[in-house]
């Protein structure tokens, strides 16, 4: 970039330059220009000269001119500069580097843009008796913890499920669980000894086998040392070794989700010493026994590379590669395979050289909500104005208004073959919302919302908004990174908060994700009698083992929430997927993420 600087003052200081032009230059005043002493003015031409971007003829003898020719614009030097940080993996670097010269040269920025989403889906490099094939995508924000005991978002803890294995897992589409690290297991006629054989031949990623004292230690340490977590594996009193490769985990109780728990990527199985001697920088640059392990990650990209001997079979895509670079649109060169995510139904579609592509789609199991505080000092706190608010945030007129991939929500207890309408009760007319209010004496009071930056939280955050602004609701929109709303302070210092609830086919031990987990807990908006009350109703769904009354607990908890107005589902989304038709081995789950360890593609 230095480099660059040189020659962008050199051309600045030559306003009689026309590029593929000569014009006479003295080294004294190339020098002049460059502010430096003639020496280093020679050496800096001659790099310049080396790199391309000038020709350079000495003057012969004392007092003859030297003659100098500009062969690039400065603008198309950036360019190649800001190409060559991201090809040296510095993808942070040249966004920075672009961006200083936006305002002289508007078309940079734009160019650089381009170029950049022709770099991403999938790249192929062959040589004799071998192939590599190597996935770009690009994400919007770094991955700084990788740790499934402190995983936040749904993109974290999709790559950490790439990195890590659990003892068991729930094939969602048999609906029954299947061997992974634990290779078999067994529980005591009373449940509340649970006995699990190991696989041997298991590596992590560092170079050492798995053994017994790294599930132990795993799962105690989710227990003891992750507030986030906790709640998943609250029923284990007791882990004990037996031998390398066999170990007992002792409940307080029956736990009949006890292998939905194991099967959750947060109780993936992590090795005592690396994760000891990382400490803080574990989340990182972490180690596992998965398909994928991380060779880099930073503020530029996250890079998985497939780890060889993996006990499920080592995956075909060699390596992935997520940039960070928000705000861009995935495309790549024409003719090579690509995956690309359309947020909009068929428009990919209108491009003719995609019609034989393969497309995916599903609905997501998780749904938008908006969250209710219920201790906070304020109009939130009355019953009836919530259930005002509710009747204000007319779903149909949601979907209609900012439509995009958004569709009527289906939460816990409601089959997927029944589509739940997008309100259960007819809308109110304006007068009568207004007259509702007046009423139960609401005062124009603000009202705190608070939500994620992200696009989409934005543009749902804003049509609240707008919407309570037309009955005097003041809707005051505070924006924060998710770490900072994981914080139980930040729930309880908002009146609203709009985020989203994940479910997938553990629906009952989404519902406990929901209504537990520390990071976006509803229970922060709860009185202390209504939290006891989600307490007790959790315990008696954990210690019940028939299913259909499980089913009718998960519906009998919803309905109570629903009735209190504890949060206020919104929508869900659909997520389309358009691959190239070379591409194979493709699903979605519920979170709408494809598992990168099954994708192949055809030759």
């Amino acid at each position: 970039m230095i480099l660059f600087e040189h020659y962008h003052r050199l051309f600045a200081g030559c306003p009689q330059a026309t590029l593929d032009k000569p014009i006479t230059l003295s080294l004294a005043r190339a020098a002049s220009i460059l502010c430096c002493t003639p020496r280093n003015a020679a050496g800096t031409v001659k790099k310049l000269q080396q790199r391309g971007w000038i020709l350079w003829q000495p003057g012969k003898g004392r007092g003859n001119q030297s003659v100098l020719t500009f062969r690039i614009h400065p603008a198309d030097a950036a360019l190649s500069v800001a190409r060559e940080l991201v090809r040296q993996g510095e993808i942070r670097g040249a966004r920075a580097f672009v961006s200083r010269y936006r305002e002289e040269w508007a078309e940079l920025e734009e160019t650089f843009q381009r170029w950049m989403s022709s770099q991403f889906g999938l790249h192929v490099s062959r040589s004799p008796g071998s192939r590599k094939d190597v996935l770009r995508l690009s994400q919007g924000r770094p991955f700084p913890v990788l740790d499934p005991s402190r995983v936040l978002l749904r993109s974290e803890a999709h790559l950490a499920k790439q990195v890590f294995d659990g003892l068991v897992h729930f094939d969602p589409e048999r609906g029954r669980f299947q061997p992974r690290l634990a290779l078999y297991w067994e529980a005591d006629p009373q449940g509340t000894e649970w006995t699990f054989i190991l696989r041997k031949g298991v590596w992590f990623h560092h170079g050492r086998m798995l053994e017994a004292e790294d599930v132990r230690y795993a799962l105690l340490r989710l227990r003891d040392q992750s507030p986030l977590h906790r709640w998943l594996v609250r029923s284990i009193r007791a882990v004990d070794v037996v031998d390398a490769y066999t170990l007992r985990i002792r409940l307080h109780h029956p736990d009949s989700l006890f292998l939905h728990a194991l099967s959750k990527e947060f109780a993936s199985i992590v090795p005592f010493d690396y994760t000891e001697r990382m400490g803080g920088q574990f989340g990182r640059m972490p180690s596992g026994t998965g398909p994928f392990r991380v060779v880099r990650n930073d503020d530029s990209m996250l890079v998985l590379e497939a780890f060889e001997p993996y006990f499920g079979g080592r995956p075909f895509v060699d390596r992935i590669e997520i940039w960070c670079v928000p705000d861009i649109a995935a495309e790549t060169e024409a003719g090579w395979p690509e995956i690309v995510y359309a947020n909009v139904p068929g428009r990919e579609k209108q491009d003719g050289s995609r019609s034989t592509w393969t497309e995916l789609s599903r609905s997501e199991r998780c749904f938008q909500y908006l969250g209710c505080n219920m201790i906070k000092p304020g109009p939130v706190r009355s019953a009836a104005f919530r259930a005002i608010l509710d009747r204000i945030l007319d779903r149909r007129l949601l979907l209609e208004e900012l439509g995009g991939s958004r569709e009527p929500a289906v939460i816990w207890g409601e089959p997927e073959t029944e589509r739940r309408e997008v309100s259960s009760f007819p809308p109110m007319s304006d007068s009568e919302i207004l007259r509702r209010l007046k009423a139960i004496g609401y005062r124009e009071e603000p009202l705190r919302l608070v939500s994620y930056p992200d696009e989409d939280h934005a543009e749902d955050a804003e049509w609240i908004r707008q919407r309570c602004a037309r009955y005097g609701i003041d809707v005051r929109i505070v924006y924060v990174e998710p770490e900072e709303l994981a914080r139980p302070e930040t729930f309880r210092g908002a009146d609203l908060v709009l985020d989203s609830a994940n479910i997938d086919e553990r629906e009952e031990l989404s519902l406990l994700e929901f209504l537990h987990d520390q990071a976006f807990s509803p229970c922060h908006h709860l009185p202390r009698e209504a939290v006891r009350e989600v307490m007790a109703r959790s315990a008696v769904l954990t210690r019940t083992f028939d299913e259909k009354e499980r089913r009718r607990q998960v519906r009998a908890i919803v309905s109570w929430l629903r009735r209190q107005r504890v949060f206020l589902p919104l929508y869900r989304n659909r997520i389309e997927l358009l691959a190239h038709p070379r591409w194979s081995g493709l699903s979605l789950n519920a979170h709408g993420w494809p598992d990168f360890s099954r994708m192949f593609v055809r030759s």
